[in-house]
């Protein structure tokens, strides 16, 4: 590990200029940052629409805004003049990636430190990547994504004890949570089921999750609630698949931010969910989890458990595998997983993930709740 060789910096802008599952997998690196550096303003530069979640966090002094250029991009424009807002503002200056926008921006806003990851071997066109950072770091492909702020913490010479993602909510996504649950009814026990992602070739089939939310309900009492974005196309989906359900969920179709998600999450007995950023949200709170995966490697991707070593990786390339209060089911397929946007690589149906059986949910289920208290339906078997 490299001994720093500078003062303790008093400004810190952080760049995460991906997608939101991570600006989530980026949070830990807040809390090393904290504990080497208490004094210090720590400003986050995002895309629009996926670090919005970060206003609340109480580490962080002020997220600034960029044009997120991924597809399907969120309403909202980027800051006007961020460049100028952040050249030379800031003592440190940490890219979490090998992007050129990312790098860029840390060249021009660190003044003392420059931390930024650049692809492993030589190229000459990546070289001003190594040669203007002041702790270029290689960006090694087979490592979880959260790990990438451990990388970043130890170049610059802070001790890496545990990597914490985190996600804050406040008294006003608590009372929206209370409100959403009050208005439907019963406020015992629940479980979340989050039947979406960003991609449609991350979909499960809507049928399943239904047949898998009314066994859970037969088999633990557990209240359902289910969840969607507030993307029209996604909440009428979520309408269309909680019609399939004989015990009817609550919906919440898009009313909480993500704040207010994590603040539902933290509060249920159970989530089943797909590959997508709210499931990460889900990891951060404990909740005990069943999350679906299907060409996506889940040795970078899968939810972080906080509670396990800084090493962690899924334990396996493929298959049903459990880390801490998480089980997530993938395929033991042999080209699985296989990177690709669906079978036709164009974003279409993954026949990985649409032939996970709801026997094989339910058991994971099982394994995290233990027997199921009543025997009926479908754990009758």
């Amino acid at each position: 590990m490299r001994a720093p060789v500078f003062p303790p910096p008093r400004s810190i802008l952080i760049v995460c200029i991906r997608l939101i599952g991570d600006v989530i997998l980026s949070t830990p690196l807040v809390s090393l940052l904290k504990s080497a550096y208490p004094v210090a303003e720590i400003d986050y530069l995002v895309n629009r629409g996926t670090g919005e979640f970060l206003e609340k966090d109480p580490r962080v002094r002020a997220i600034l805004y960029t044009r997120n250029r991924e597809g399907r991009v969120p309403a909202g424009e980027p800051e006007p003049g961020y460049h100028f807002r952040i050249f030379r503002s800031y003592d440190m200056a940490i890219n979490l990636n090998a992007s050129d926008r990312g790098n860029f921006a840390v060249i021009l806003a660190g003044r003392k430190v420059r931390v930024g990851f650049h692809p492993v071997g030589y190229r000459l066109r990546d070289a001003w990547k190594r040669f203007m950072m002041t702790h270029p770091v290689p960006f090694p492909f087979a490592i979880h994504v959260a790990r990438v702020s451990q990388l970043a913490a130890e170049a610059i010479g802070i001790p890496v004890p545990r990597l914490d993602a985190k996600v804050f909510w406040d008294r006003e996504d608590e009372a929206r949570v209370d409100g959403l649950l009050r208005q439907e009814g019963d406020p015992g026990p629940f479980f979340v089921v989050h039947p979406f992602a960003r991609w449609r070739y991350k979909y499960w089939l809507p049928d399943r999750f239904a047949k898998v939310s009314d066994a859970i309900v037969e088999g633990y009492g557990l209240r359902p609630v289910w969840t969607s974005s507030p993307d029209l196309e996604e909440m009428r989906l979520l309408r269309e698949a909680a019609a399939l359900c004989r015990f009817p969920p609550a919906l919440c179709a898009g009313e909480l931010t993500l704040n207010g998600v994590t603040c539902l999450l933290s509060r249920a007995a159970l989530y089943v969910g797909l590959d997508t950023a709210v499931s990460h949200l889900a990891a951060t709170t404990g909740v005990p989890m069943v999350v679906l995966f299907g060409p996506t490697i889940a040795e970078r991707w899968s939810p972080w458990n906080n509670d396990g070593p800084v090493a962690q990786q899924c334990p396996l390339p493929r298959g049903t595998q459990r880390t801490g209060r998480m089980i997530l089911i993938q395929k033991e397929w042999e080209y699985v997983p296989c990177g690709k946007a669906g079978c036709d690589g164009k974003g279409g149906e993954s026949r990985c993930i649409t032939e996970i059986r709801i026997e094989e949910v339910l058991d994971a289920v099982r394994e995290l709740m233990g027997a199921p208290p009543f025997l009926g339906g479908a754990w009758a078997r």
